[in-house]
């Protein structure tokens, strides 16, 4: 079915605004601003993504917000497209409660294995890749 909403040219440009906000956080954001920290700044892989996840809360926060505020106060058109991007967010959450969980497994399993050649635990080399991965392709996915 498919429905159709008058909305003038401004109303339309409006609705455009969260899918930007959507893309530039997953784009921008998670891609860009996650691997300059490691190439530019030095900082290790998960302080980077771990900022880059903080930033990431923000701006779906923001949208939490905006969403609530479009439902009250913009047209139907607005918030529509509003709480489309909010709920685009949901497997991106899903994702970040999966890497924290799988990464702070590691606090919990003491293991006597040797470490390996960069000086960290294999397990939680293991642990960290195991939670990147999903998350990179969650993020990778999301933006189709």
């Amino acid at each position: 079915m498919l429905t159709t909403i008058k909305a003038s040219a401004e109303d339309r440009k409006s609705a455009k605004a969260p899918h930007e906000l959507f893309t530039i956080n997953m784009v921008i954001v998670h891609l860009f601003f996650s691997l300059g920290m490691i190439k530019l700044l030095g900082f290790s892989m998960d302080g980077a993504i771990a900022s880059a996840i903080a930033l990431s809360l923000y701006i779906i926060v923001y949208t939490f917000f905006q969403t609530k505020r479009a439902k009250e106060n913009a047209p139907n058109l607005v918030y529509l497209h509003w709480k489309l991007s909010l709920d685009r967010y949901k497997l991106v959450i899903g994702a970040y409660v999966f890497y924290f969980i799988v990464t702070s497994l590691s606090f919990f399993i003491d293991t006597d294995a040797p470490a390996s050649m960069d000086g960290t635990s294999i397990l939680d080399s293991i642990l960290s890749l195991l939670g990147v991965v999903p998350l990179f392709f969650v993020i990778l996915v999301s933006m189709v």
